[in-house]
């Protein structure tokens, strides 16, 4: 008796979230629309950012990253912050994993809190960061996690 009741819950609880993530996948469009409508901004001029929402970072009106926080405003500094280290500036470690592969520098062999200090990664990595302070960003409001 207990092991049919057990899957009866079980099977509720998957109905009820695929009902929440379809309900999600609904409001995709206007959330899209809502972000292509928005501004591009500066990181030195984000003016009113809601608290939590999606943004992406754009070069030469190129999107090149989409992110999403629930503190919005301290992620988006982080990302080009100097003293950020690889997990908080993910961004612009990718970039930087892109550029020292293009330049001969083996990055996949290394952990990347090791990789981050090698001195000839570690200055590629700062222009990375420097490279994402400059870019331009688009921000909308999403409060809900999924």
């Amino acid at each position: 008796m207990l092991e049919g009741a057990s899957s009866e819950i079980r099977v509720e609880m998957t109905m009820s979230v695929s009902n929440q993530f379809e309900k999600v996948i609904a409001k995709m469009p206007v959330l899209f629309n809502a972000l292509r409508r928005s501004s591009l901004l500066s990181r030195d001029n984000l003016g009113a950012l809601p608290k939590r929402g999606v943004y992406v970072f754009y070069e030469n009106y190129v999107p090149l990253y989409v992110g999403r926080s629930n503190r919005l405003r301290r992620r988006l500094i982080e990302h080009s912050r100097p003293s950020s280290l690889h997990n908080s500036a993910t961004f612009a470690f990718i970039l930087a994993v892109e550029e020292a592969e293009k330049q001969g520098i083996d990055c996949r062999s290394q952990k990347r809190d090791v990789l981050q200090v090698e001195p000839a990664f570690e200055d590629i990595y700062s222009r990375a960061k420097t490279r994402v302070s400059d870019m331009k960003i688009k921000i909308t409001e999403v409060n809900d996690p999924i």
